[in-house]
């Protein structure tokens, strides 16, 4: 019964080191939590931004359009809408931004570019292409939830 309990936890190990799931998040959370705090005057969070540059590009029209574009599921989405429209960011009826939403994510945008090139400045130009195909590689193998029109989404948006 040890032996069985040393080999499961020797697969658990393998498991741990090797899980895309985990190496994919944990790099996620550390590069949102950097751009967070670099947004953090603007009052927006890394997400917050993401949502308001999709909406203001007109990458969708309805909620469940924007929550396949940014590879989200509809009730998140929805939950992130409501946060914005209390805010007063997003137009309660219409997925468009109001004024104040525009003038929120342009308040937000140099502090995003600055981050962004932080990032990119860290890792090089070509690290990062060869990092942005990778990526595309592993969105790629992973069966899509899509039911927005390819023709819908602009190159580049488009997350799964």
């Amino acid at each position: 019964m040890r032996d069985q309990a040393g080999v499961t936890l020797a697969r658990y190990r393998r498991a741990v080191q090797a899980c895309a799931v985990m190496n994919f998040r944990q790099a996620a959370r550390s590069v949102t939590a950097y751009f967070d705090q670099q947004l953090r005057p603007a009052r927006l969070r890394a997400t917050q931004l993401n949502l308001l540059m999709a909406i203001e590009i007109g990458a969708a029209t309805t909620v469940t359009d924007l929550a396949e574009i940014l590879a989200m599921d509809r009730t998140t989405m929805t939950r992130n809408l409501k946060l914005l429209r209390d805010r007063r960011l997003v137009e309660k009826n219409r997925i468009a931004l109001t004024e104040k939403g525009r003038r929120s994510a342009a308040a937000a945008l140099p502090l995003w570019e600055a981050a962004q090139a932080q990032i990119l400045g860290s890792l090089g130009k070509r690290r990062w292409a060869t990092l942005l195909g990778e990526l595309a590689a592993a969105k790629a193998s992973v069966p899509s939830r899509s039911k927005v029109p390819s023709d819908r989404v602009q190159p580049g948006l488009r997350l799964r």
